[in-house]
């Protein structure tokens, strides 16, 4: 975990003759289009294997008219078509598993005040003037 916060820290470092107060906040955008980038490739395959699914519809919906009233054929004879057709039923949630922990890992750079034993010094940055390391709502009502 301290590795990303390291990476998340750098890239701020980095950014800040850029940036100045808002190098944070570039920092996670750039941390996050390059998630983005890295798993894009699946995110081609799951919207081609979307297209595919799409395409399976009316044979699906035939299907439907066919086994409407015995569930266990209708499901055994979509599972038999899907993999006729070679479509995964599944191939769009990879892109979207891949991806959930590094939101995670984010939400826990900006919610834990330790990171790897020592001080998280990310909430010390500021972004818009209302410190990091605080709730919106709470730098707002103080005046910042």
């Amino acid at each position: 975990m301290s590795v990303f916060a390291n990476l998340v820290e750098h890239l701020a470092d980095l950014l800040q003759p850029l940036f100045g107060a808002s190098a944070a906040a570039a920092a996670i955008v750039l941390f996050t289009a390059l998630v983005r980038l890295l798993v894009h490739p699946l995110s081609r395959a799951a919207a081609r294997g979307q297209k595919a699914r799409t395409a399976l519809q009316p044979k699906i919906a035939e299907l439907r008219k066919k086994h409407g009233k015995n569930p266990e054929k209708l499901q055994k004879a979509v599972l038999e078509l899907h993999a006729e057709e070679k479509v995964s039923p599944l191939a769009g949630c990879l892109p979207g598993m891949l991806q959930i922990p590094a939101f995670f890992l984010l939400y826990h750079l900006f919610s834990s005040e330790t990171i790897g034993g020592e001080a998280n010094g990310l909430l010390g940055h500021r972004l818009f003037a209302a410190p990091l390391g605080e709730r919106w709502a709470d730098a707002l009502q103080g005046g910042v």
